[in-house]
């Protein structure tokens, strides 16, 4: 009987739930607390009448809402896992007047940059009052962290009547530039807090994915003076501990729009289209894009093929062909079609040894993948039928964020201020199901979210679909 490992699942993708039985087999306590660059020592000069109640420094939220998982921790003796409220403090360890902050927008973009910046500035300048004639400032820092690098350091005063101005805007105003992966991120994180010191930096704000969070551990743990905060921002939106990232709502609503084009293109000119979106390593938008469509009549994501072994990847394959011979003639007359790929499923066809077209699945597996459908596919009178590609990545990342994302990056920014403000570093300022809550930046890091296969979202979208719910003959252990 096939294992999970002869299957190849990919072990850093998991949930949360999966997280906290690992902790309970361990008979360990889930690490919740937050670090703190000194202990708060001047009160908070904002009136809980501005900011709302101010938060005790013990206030927590439970991690899950999940009874057998919260009774078997009792049940053990183990302390209910839970995080830090993410509230205003009454006592405030840096002084609001005359802080030095510095910005960083990394990695690629989300919908919400420009809004999560403006949300950070504003907080400072016109909420606590920072004062430039008292030292205090709040810099953006140019090319993420390649200008966080550089000596002198690429930093630029903000100010919130030039912020405000960003929000119309999509993209980083500040600009986004990756790091070269083969940097070693001890020596880098070493760099930067040395830098940060140069600078008299007291507040580091990173805005970024998996990767961000993971420098931005390292930099807290050697720049013990800098409050280092997290604000999670990934298209994949496959952080743990973040309900769902800035951006993804308005990344599904454009995904969605151009799902619901494309299928009137392929429906008037009588063809199959398969659309890339977002989703290297996990699915989240393609998934979520196809069922609020219901135009898609094929949905792939990495999560499905690591599910599977390499020969139930090529039996998949031709299953998936065989229900689009039957989809796409469904409307007599009218043959079409419209396929959702998120862009990590050639890689995980690759690390299958799947062949496709010819040559193994992997980067460009999207075109291969159309002409593989375009040798199968056939109308009901059995002429073939054209099958194009459309990659629309950076039409739905680079615009402005919808109403929904920008109250979302104002709640953040603010709540990441107010903690920093405490002494609070080392985390990730996140909304978990209900609550905004502090999250350890070491809980964040080497695990990536992602849609169970056998879950009951995943089921739903195999039926918008119409398309094959189970692809092996045991079904993958679900978690």
């Amino acid at each position: 009987m096939p294992t999970r490992e002869s299957r190849g699942f990919d072990e850093s993708i998991t949930t949360e739930r999966a997280i906290l039985k690992d902790y309970l087999r361990q008979e360990k306590d889930l690490p919740t607390e937050i670090a703190t660059v000194g202990v708060p020592c001047r009160p908070n000069p904002v009136s809980s009448l501005v900011l709302g109640a101010y938060r005790p420094r013990d206030s927590k939220k439970v991690v899950t809402a999940d009874l057998e998982v919260l009774s078997a921790f009792a049940a053990s003796g183990r302390n209910l896992p839970a995080f830090l409220d993410a509230g205003p403090r009454a006592e405030l360890y840096f002084d609001p007047n005359s802080v030095r902050a510095a910005i960083v927008t990394t990695d690629g973009l989300a919908p919400g940059l420009n809004s999560v910046v403006h949300s950070i500035v504003k907080r400072h300048i016109q909420t606590y009052k920072l004062r430039p004639d008292n030292g205090g400032a709040v810099f953006g820092v140019r090319d993420s962290f390649i200008g966080l690098r550089r000596r002198p350091m690429e930093l630029v005063g903000l100010q919130p009547d030039e912020t405000e101005d960003w929000l119309e805007k999509g993209g980083s105003e500040l600009g986004n530039r990756r790091s070269k992966k083969d940097d070693n991120i001890e020596k880098v994180a070493a760099d930067l807090a040395s830098n940060l010191k140069e600078n008299q930096i007291n507040i580091l704000y990173v805005i970024g994915g998996d990767g961000s969070q993971a420098l931005a551990h390292e930099i807290a743990l050697k720049a013990s003076h800098v409050a280092v905060v997290g604000v999670p921002k990934t298209m994949d939106n496959d952080l743990v501990w973040v309900w769902q990232s800035f951006g993804f709502d308005t990344a599904v609503e454009n995904a969605t729009e151009v799902i619901n084009t494309l299928n009137c293109e392929a429906r008037s000119a009588r063809r199959v289209c398969v659309i890339e979106l977002f989703g290297a390593e996990s699915g989240f938008v393609a998934a979520n894009a196809a069922l609020a469509s219901g135009h898609a009549d094929l949905v792939l994501i990495p999560e499905i093929i690591n599910s599977l072994t390499a020969l139930e990847c090529e039996h998949a394959l031709q299953s998936w062909a065989n229900h689009l011979k039957r989809a796409v003639n469904r409307d007599c007359g009218r043959p079409h079609g419209v396929v959702v790929v998120a862009e990590g499923v050639g890689r995980a066809l690759k690390g299958r040894g799947v062949v496709l077209a010819g040559s193994a699945a992997g980067r460009d597996f999207i075109e291969a993948f159309a002409a593989f459908l375009g040798s199968e596919l056939v109308d009901h009178a059995g002429d073939p039928i054209d099958v194009f590609v459309n990659r629309p990545l950076h039409h739905i990342r680079a615009g402005k964020a919808n109403a929904h994302d920008q109250m979302y990056c104002e709640r953040l920014g603010a709540l990441a201020v107010d903690n920093a403000l405490a002494g609070y570093t080392d985390f990730l300022i996140s909304q978990w199901l209900t609550e905004y809550v502090l999250v350890p930046l070491r809980l964040v890091n080497g695990k990536r979210k992602g849609i169970p296969p056998e879950g009951i979202f995943w089921k739903q979208v195999c039926s918008s679909a119409g398309q094959p719910a189970s692809l092996h003959s045991e079904t993958a252990t679900s978690t």
